[in-house]
């Protein structure tokens, strides 16, 4: 009851702003229920890599994932790559606003299934030496770090390494996007028989996180789950 009281004082007190239209909304909260509500929710995906599927789809994976399956078991991802969504995440990813990593963390820590299983840990993409060195941060540790505190996992940032810097994805054609990642990625830790889940902002192609997925097998993780905030 006195928890409540100081919310309700704090809330009148401080009022926070969302993120997205300014609205005034209670102290602790980034959006407002109408900008929640309209975000681009997924609501029928495929179970294997999440690429977005009609609504009444059975539950069974794409074509493109049953014809080459990928190296991870399944995909989980909270939302569609899409306005006003990819604002937050280009803001997080390259404009140093460390904040919205809370935002999109909990965005997808409130979205995983009950189903989803508990990993053993969180691994996230790892960046290159110097593309950290010149963003300073990992945006995906960061909603590894959130994502961990939701549901009360650990986080393993430093057992995997990029060991090469490539173009960017999203700059690159889909034919050349598999040979980009290929041997990009190495894996310091032993994963014998974990859960292992693998947090990303946004899953594209899907290549990166398999090619990712590849270097986690070869270090004895039994299953892998991708946990991504949004789906292009």
């Amino acid at each position: 009851m006195v928890n409540g009281r100081l919310q309700h004082v704090r809330s009148w007190l401080w009022p926070g702003h969302c993120l997205l239209c300014r609205a005034q909304i209670d102290a602790g909260e980034e959006l407002c229920h109408g900008c929640r509500a309209e975000l681009p929710w997924i609501e029928a995906a495929c179970p294997r890599c999440a690429a977005a599927l009609p609504p009444d789809s059975a539950s069974a994976p794409c074509g493109s994932c049953q014809r080459k399956p990928p190296v991870f078991d399944r995909t989980y991802a909270a939302l569609h790559y899409a306005p006003p969504l990819d604002q937050l995440i280009l803001g997080l990813k390259y404009h140093r606003r460390l904040d919205l990593a809370r935002t999109l963390g909990r965005l997808l820590a409130q979205r995983l299934p009950s189903f989803a299983g508990r990993p053993d840990v969180l691994i996230p993409v790892p960046l290159h030496t110097s593309r950290l060195r010149q963003r300073g941060y990992n945006q995906s540790l960061e909603l590894a770090r959130v994502i961990a505190k939701q549901l009360g996992l650990p986080v393993a940032g430093n057992a995997a390494r990029r060991l090469r810097e490539t173009p960017a994805q999203t700059g690159l054609p889909l034919e050349k996007r598999a040979g980009n990642v290929r041997n990009a990625f190495a894996v310091d830790a032993d994963l014998a028989g974990q859960h292992i889940a693998i947090v990303d902002d946004v899953m594209t192609s899907g290549h990166t996180v398999n090619a990712f997925a590849r270097v986690l097998r070869r270090a004895g993780a039994a299953e892998i789950s991708v946990w991504v905030v949004a789906r292009a």
